[in-house]
């Protein structure tokens, strides 16, 4: 065999070997391209593409919302017994759930960024569930975890969103599970912690915003009372000639002490029996214009049925005395004074 078929031979072994080769890889290739199409993974990229570009068809398919909704609504009727209350609490709450939810998702301004608020002017904004940029956050914080189910079937999806509102983070973790139709997103797996945490904060959230309502009524207290400092209340009660009828009557005496007219005003008055006891509380006004400096009595008749428990206790109080605070104060360039009611818990979502 000469030297240029011997050449010839030995490429045609190469080329046969680079064949094999390149065939093998090919295959090797196209199996790993296979297994990543069948693969949470593949699910998880697809799931992420849906929520860059909002298909709201496409995450129908990726996403059980009805599944998902319906535990979320177990664990909510739990923890807000009084959200939806009656029969279908349950249906009736993960309906809420899911009309909510689209909306936010399909929201055009889900990436908006609100303005700077003082604390104080947060608190008095309404508590949103989800913050407002929660799609922007879950593109950003998902992640997956495909090996720490134990099982081939079940892989983690986990995010997490920081609520602005709350001042807090929270750690979602989702079941991403091969069903007949492909991999979906099934169930919220730590819906029960989530709701328990939310409620939690949602609560300390109202106190501070009671504790921030204790202290502007203060300070609007402090206010009125030196617009119109209160000198001294007198109280007294009789039954008049029909022996039926109580009349209690009221004098207050003070002065506008500013450079203001006031327009008008209302007061708290509780009336109590020679021992301090307290026996009867009203709130009385008046609309009669008190120009800057000008002193003022006035006087307030209450009537009642001499014989009623209230009646009979003011009959046997012995000298009356009352206690006064002002309840509103109307001042003549348009503003208004008022003390402002304070719940113990201001619950939302009702």
């Amino acid at each position: 065999m000469s030297l240029k078929e011997n050449l010839l031979q030995a490429k045609l072994k190469i080329a046969l070997v680079l064949l094999v080769i390149a065939l093998g890889y090919g295959g090797w290739e196209g199996w790993k391209y296979y297994q990543y199409l069948q693969s949470s993974q593949r699910a998880f990229d697809m799931l992420k593409d849906s929520l860059k570009s909002i298909d709201e068809e496409k995450l129908s398919a990726q996403v059980n919302f009805p599944q998902l909704s319906q535990h979320l609504a177990q664990c909510v009727a739990q923890v807000y017994p009084f959200i939806e209350q009656g029969n279908n609490q349950q249906a009736a709450i993960s309906a809420r759930a899911q009309a909510y939810l689209r909306e936010r998702l399909l929201a055009k301004d889900n990436s908006r960024q609100r303005g700077t608020l003082t604390p104080e002017e947060a608190l008095q904004q309404p508590l949103d569930i989800l913050p407002h940029d929660f799609v922007k956050q879950l593109q950003n914080s998902l992640a997956l975890n495909a090996t720490g189910t134990g099982n081939p079937n079940l892989a983690f999806v986990s995010a997490t969103l920081h609520h602005p509102q709350l001042d807090m983070d929270f750690n979602l973790i989702f079941y991403l599970q091969r069903t007949g139709s492909g991999w979906m997103l099934t169930d919220l797996a730590n819906a029960p912690e989530l709701v328990a945490q939310f409620r939690q904060a949602q609560l300390k959230r109202n106190e501070a915003k009671r504790l921030l309502l204790i202290k502007k009524n203060e300070t609007t207290q402090q206010r009125m009372n030196s617009t119109l400092p209160i000198q001294s209340c007198e109280a007294a009660a009789g039954v008049i000639s029909d022996n039926k009828t109580l009349l209690v009557r009221v004098i207050v005496m003070g002065r506008n002490a500013t450079a203001e007219r006031v327009n008008g005003y209302s007061l708290h008055v509780t009336i109590l029996n020679e021992a301090g006891k307290p026996i009867l509380d009203r709130y009385l006004d008046k609309a009669v214009p008190l120009q800057p400096g000008e002193p003022f009595k006035q006087g307030w008749t209450i009537e009642m049925t001499a014989d009623s428990e209230i009646g009979k206790a003011l009959l046997a109080g012995g000298k009356l005395k009352c206690m006064t605070r002002w309840q509103t104060v109307a001042l003549n360039n348009g503003e208004v004074l008022y003390i402002r009611e304070v719940k113990q818990i201001p619950e939302d979502f009702k």
